[in-house]
């Protein structure tokens, strides 16, 4: 962090979010982008998520994590595949466009 951002926090969150609003989708709400991230996050470990870990996961309620995940899997930020295992358990998987976007962010802040 350099020494303008230390000193002021808020410009520096005004500054993210800023860079946050135009590659990454649905705007005022903070559930798509969480969905993201968790998804992402568990990607870039090689451990799957599944739906149920998600919703368990986010402080939101299961129809507004569900909702949101289906808006995400159709305008292709994430795809959802059954576990070989158990086929009741969907995993959650993002697509280059949640990296592409994340990028994007990461080089504006």
């Amino acid at each position: 962090m350099d020494r303008h951002t230390e000193s002021n926090p808020t410009h520096a969150v005004q500054q993210l979010r800023a860079a946050i609003e135009p590659g990454l989708p649905y705007g005022a709400s903070l559930i798509p982008l969480d969905i993201l991230i968790a998804v992402s996050a568990a990607y870039q470990t090689r451990q799957p998520l599944t739906l149920k870990a998600l919703v368990q996961s986010l402080p939101y309620s299961v129809t507004g994590v569900r909702y949101n995940i289906d808006q995400l899997v159709s305008d292709g930020w994430i795809e959802k595949s059954r576990a070989e295992g158990d086929r009741r358990t969907i995993l959650l998987w993002p697509t280059e466009k949640v990296e592409t976007a994340f990028r994007q962010v990461a080089s504006a802040i």
